[in-house]
Order: C-alpha cells, then structure tokens, then sequence
C-alpha cells in the first residue's frame, strides 16, 4: 500500500483524537490486530470481554489501568507456520486494545481470568462521594 508522507505520524494523533476503536473501523488500520471486545458496567464494577483465542501463556498478556482507561497488549500465536493459508480471518501476532472505561475503578481490586479463549477483567468501580474530601478553612 502506497502511504502519504507523515501517514503515520497523522495516524497516531487521528487515533488520539478519535480514539483508537474509531479510528481502525474507520481506517482500516490496525482492526485486524485488535481484539473484539464488551465493555459492561453493572452496579458496582466495569466487566471487559476480550477474545484471545490460542494463548497458551496468558501471563504474558500485559494488562494495566491508567486512570480511566485499560490498556492490554500480548502475542496470539500462529498455530499453522508452514502451511500454504488460502483464507486468513484469524489475528496472529501482537495486538494491543486501549479501552476507555469512562469511570474511575479501583485497580488494586481488579482481577483477570482467562478460559476458553476469553480474556475477562473485573474492575471495581471507585464508590459515589468516595474520591471527594472536605476540605476545612482555617481562620487564620
């Protein structure tokens, strides 16, 4: 594929902007290496859904909370390296997801399991009032 001058560059602050989910539908770029996933906020938690099928070392999927937003990053291996592929649907290789939560979770709380190929992370959601602190003023 022939590229513009500054593709990537312009590519990088598009995603920024747009946010990185927007930007690979839109593109095109980057959606092949991006996992599908569910975002669902319940009462107390946010629950994120990733499909990573094949990975046989799951501890070495990274997975980090910054403020608002999750970001994971990994390997699915390619299980067919010398076979002729006549159709290819299936991502292999590194893939990273930045997920905006869009409320304050609790990162210490949070867990991760993984079966079947489902990549789960439970994220408890900071409680109503309890990020705020009275602030007294003093009469000096």
């Amino acid at each position: 594929m022939n590229r513009p001058p500054n593709f990537e560059k312009w590519s990088q602050m598009a995603r920024e902007f747009l946010g990185e989910e927007f930007w690979s539908e839109v593109s095109g770029v980057g959606s092949k290496n991006h996992p599908k996933a569910d975002v669902i906020h319940s009462m107390n938690e946010v629950i994120v859904v990733i499909d990573l099928p094949g990975i046989a070392n799951i501890d070495a999927v990274d997975i980090r909370v910054e403020g608002e937003t999750l970001f994971i990053k990994g390997t699915i291996p390619t299980l067919y390296k010398q076979q002729e592929h006549i159709v290819t649907e299936r991502h292999v290789g590194s893939f990273e997801r930045t997920i905006p939560l869009g409320v304050p979770v609790i990162r210490q709380r949070s867990r991760a399991s993984y079966r079947k190929g489902v990549l789960e992370i439970r994220l408890p959601m900071v409680a109503a009032g309890s990020s705020t602190r009275r602030i007294r003023i003093s009469d000096n």
